[in-house]
């Protein structure tokens, strides 16, 4: 009786969603979608912009809750972690900028600075106080919009919507990168290309960052497909019938999606960005294993399934041609550059390893350390990772990876969970290997559009993490480890 009225209010909720759709959801979408366009929105004013209007969708979120309109979810025991985590790296992220902390914390050159003006000693921990505060802006705006979509995201209606959309935007943005490509046009919106005049960047300015947010898009485009195709296959047997099925039924009414797949697919490539079509390829392996294992495969299947993605990969790479086949073979000279960045960014973190020199500074920090092997101007680790550990110091820088690691883990464990919609947090976990993975050979996370993005598809999973109907859990976790049984499995009991 409980498991029919909890079935009949997530059925009266999702009618609900379809009939009225919420204004300050609707926004948050449309909020999404707009954040790539100007740059990446990489400009200060464009990611001052997106922090401003997050904010006010918070706002008015809070004021809904208050009024009764909206029904907050509660935040899971791993989400709350996370934040504790989250909000302790930044809370030091922010004290760097202060100063009032003890004047031996304050970094060397403040005192240098007092030293050669004749003045009195000051400063802070931070080289640059006003970056490291803007930074902590950017995270927090992140942070609003994660928040929004896990609130909003708890629909299962919601949820699907939220990723049919971004793999829809996500193919919008790169049709258009392959359509300035194509027609020689060299441009970025109505402005002149200077540099990756043979990559796919739609209006990004990096290929790097572009092909991260065609990942994201083709992670979301593969579980809407896989989540459609495992619904309409239920039920027919032999291989015949499902053959028929695929080639029939189910590529005619998926066409437009399995258009803006290999839309994606084609900009990832052709945007010749090694590090993100290698990281967009282990994400793609790891969602198709946890789909493969939730739904009951044996491992022979599985590893057919890994084998017939390989090779789509690697006819995908034939088809790339020449630029993209140069970039993969040619990789000697920007690793010397990179490796030598690493190696003075590691030089550098010994200098302030548990303080560290303000989020934002790295540019700064890099000037005193750079080698003649490398041009001036470089702003950028190219491992996010050694960026954070110089910046915030590898205490808190630590504690921010974590709080990452903890709703990837949450959102794994929410695959197992679920009794259905289980796909919703695997593409949670497979975002978080893509941008993980990306992140120790580039930088894709520092760019805004790509951060928000992420941001608000992990905020979507993890809602969906949750166990449905009523505060149980929808798989026997103990009866799991016992029997072996899972949601999916052949002969499973009753």
């Amino acid at each position: 009786m409980k498991d029919s009225v909890a079935g009949a209010g997530t059925a009266d909720s999702a009618a609900a969603a379809r009939r009225y759709p919420e204004p300050v959801f609707l926004a948050l979408v449309v909020l999404i979608l707009a954040v790539p366009l100007p740059f990446g929105a990489y400009p200060d004013w464009a990611w001052a912009g997106m922090a401003a209007v997050s904010g006010v969708l918070l706002f008015c979120w809070g004021f809904s809750a208050l009024g009764g309109r909206v029904s907050p979810t509660a935040p899971p025991g791993f989400l709350l972690l996370s934040a504790a985590f989250l909000g302790l790296a930044m809370l030091w992220g922010l004290l760097q900028t202060l100063n009032f902390m003890p004047e031996s914390w304050h970094h060397p050159i403040w005192r240098e600075a007092a030293a050669a003006l004749d003045a009195a000693p000051g400063g802070a921990i931070s080289l640059d106080p006003v970056a490291g505060g803007d930074s902590v802006l950017r995270v927090a705006a992140y942070a609003g919009i994660f928040w929004l979509a896990f609130q909003y995201g708890r629909n299962s209606h919601r949820a699907g919507c939220a990723l049919r959309t971004i793999a829809a935007g996500c193919a919008c943005y790169a049709l258009y990168g392959l359509g300035v490509v194509f027609s020689g046009a060299d441009s970025i919106l109505w402005f002149q290309k200077t540099d990756y005049t043979e990559a796919v960047t739609a209006t990004f300015v990096n290929p790097n960052s572009f092909g991260t947010y065609c990942g994201i898009g083709l992670l979301c485009a593969t579980v809407v497909l896989a989540r459609r195709f495992s619904r309409r296959l239920a039920g027919r047997t032999g291989f015949r019938e499902r053959l028929r099925f695929w080639i029939v039924e189910f590529m005619p009414r998926s066409a437009l999606l399995l258009s803006a797949w290999l839309v994606l697919a084609g900009a990832l490539l052709l945007s010749l960005s090694r590090g993100a079509t290698a990281a967009t390829a282990l994400s793609l392996l790891v969602l198709l294993a946890m789909l493969a294992l939730r739904h009951g495969f044996s491992f022979g299947r599985l590893l057919s399934w890994m084998a017939g993605a390989t090779l789509t990969g690697i006819l995908l790479l034939l088809l790339a041609g020449e630029p993209l086949e140069r970039r993969l073979w040619d990789t000697g000279p920007d690793f010397a550059k990179r490796s030598e960045i690493y190696s003075q960014t590691i030089l550098a973190i010994r200098e302030q390893p548990l303080l560290g020199t303000g989020l934002g500074t790295f540019g700064a920090v890099y000037r005193g350390h750079r080698t003649e092997n490398i041009r001036p101007g470089v702003l950028m680790a190219h491992n996010d990772y050694l960026e954070l550990a110089l910046e915030l110091g590898i205490p808190a820088a630590a504690l921010f990876v974590t709080a990452i690691l903890v709703l990837a883990g949450g959102c794994a464990r929410g695959v197992w969970i679920r009794r259905r919609d289980f796909e919703f947090p695997a593409v949670g976990a497979a975002v978080c290997v893509l941008v993980g993975a990306h992140s120790a050979v580039d930088f894709s996370l520092q760019i805004p559009a790509v951060a928000a993005t992420f941001s608000f598809v992990l905020g979507v999973a993890v809602a969906q993490a949750l166990p449905t109907g009523g505060g149980g859990v929808d798989c026997d976790l103990e009866r799991v480890v016992k029997t072996g049984y899972f949601p999916g499995n052949r002969g499973q009991p009753k």
